[in-house]
């Protein structure tokens, strides 16, 4: 092929997203499956959003509101800012590619935390920026190396709260520190899109920092807690610049509108959000006893996911979650994530973790477990 591409396309794989049950059942002949790969929240979307989103099938045929005002208002008026101040996109992911498009150049420098987001280095590698990665401690954000890692080209520093993969979470007094600590004219991406799930007190608090520093953008979105993965929805709470400039580089008409009309909807109800964040942090909690009842280690976790300990299994732990993939239980693989002996497993109902549970221990060699070899 005599096509040319940017020399940038060279070194980025493109995203591996977790199988869909529907496949996977096909695949293995298998009647239940269970997905625990992808962070999703296992409820659907409140039931006022799925009447919305019904409501509007008829509107299709129209293009979605290119400014999504009501969206904007919305989110403005639950976080105490003006629209200026709220830019939107499908989903978080492309307010990172958006961003990055808008600040950064061939060689400027990015500080982001390793194992984070993977998209993180893809948004970064496809501008010709450099990495400058700072290793986690105790799986968890070195801020204060962080800070001491910003040079004169930094542009962007990343900030994921909770983290994904890991699930660990920084109070937003050391997120302050970091940003009081940096240069104004870089730019402190937080990405919390699971901040809903966070059971601490503090947890609001980077909207705070916000609000003091316009070198600050705080990303959330409405795919995870509020079961809109399906709709792509997330927003950015920033300085009115920075709208400004995501909105010379994004694409017209970039949320569609029942994504708009939904992620509305689901603002209006922070009741439910707080039952599905106790449900979570329940079932967050049975996990985490049920997986060290067997021995099995697990990541403090503050997101709807946690790391487990996937050593000492009948089969080597590079080949375990593709052994329990055949069994019907997706879960993400930590080689792929930058956490080997490790799976990235998402809090499901209490039927789905009794699941996974159970086929894990299928794997188990010794007393309780299934014996030696691969499990019939």
């Amino acid at each position: 092929m005599t096509v040319r591409f940017i020399p940038e396309l060279a070194g980025i794989v493109p995203y591996q997203p977790g199988l869909p049950i529907e496949v996977v059942q096909r695949r293995f002949g298998l009647e239940q499956v269970v997905k625990l790969a992808s962070n999703e929240f296992p409820l659907p979307p409140f039931p006022e959003v799925k009447e919305v989103v019904i409501g509007a099938l008829d509107r299709l045929q129209r293009y979605p509101d290119g400014f999504s005002t009501d969206l904007r208002e919305a989110v403005a008026a639950q976080h105490d800012r003006s629209p200026e101040q709220i830019t939107v996109g499908c989903g978080t992911c492309e307010l990172l590619y958006l961003l990055a498009h808008a600040t950064l150049e061939r060689g400027d420098e990015v500080v982001l935390a390793a194992p984070s987001f993977t998209s993180y280095r893809d948004v970064i590698d496809i501008r010709g920026a450099v990495p400058v990665v700072v290793p986690l401690v105790d799986y968890t954000h070195d801020l204060e190396a962080m800070a001491a890692a910003v040079t004169s080209r930094t542009k962007l520093i990343f900030v994921c709260n909770p983290n994904n993969p890991t699930g660990t979470y920084v109070p937003s007094a050391d997120v302050r520190r970091l940003v009081e600590t940096v240069p104004d004219d870089v730019m402190v991406v937080i990405d919390e899109a699971y901040i809903e799930f966070v059971t601490a007190a503090d947890r609001e608090g980077c909207l705070a920092i916000q609000k003091d520093h316009d070198n600050v953008v705080v990303l959330r979105t409405f795919s995870k807690i509020y079961g809109l993965c399906g709709l792509r929805t997330g927003y950015g709470v920033c300085a009115p610049e920075v709208k400004q400039a995501v909105d010379k580089v994004r694409q017209p008409f970039n949320v569609n509108l029942l994504g708009q009309l939904a992620a509305v909807e689901a603002l209006k109800h922070p009741d439910r959000v707080a039952e599905r964040r106790e449900t979570n942090a329940r079932l967050r909690d049975l996990m985490v006893e049920r997986l060290a009842a067997r021995g099995r280690a697990t990541v403090p976790s503050q997101a709807n996911f946690m790391l487990v300990e996937m050593n000492d299994l009948c089969d080597p732990h590079d080949k375990v979650c593709g052994t329990l993939l055949s069994m019907g239980a997706i879960v993400r693989d930590g080689n792929a994530l930058g956490c080997p002996g490790w799976a990235r497993v998402t809090v499901g109902t209490e039927d789905e973790i009794e699941f996974f549970l159970d086929k894990l221990a299928s794997l188990e060699v010794g007393p309780g477990g299934a014996g030696e070899g691969r499990p019939s």
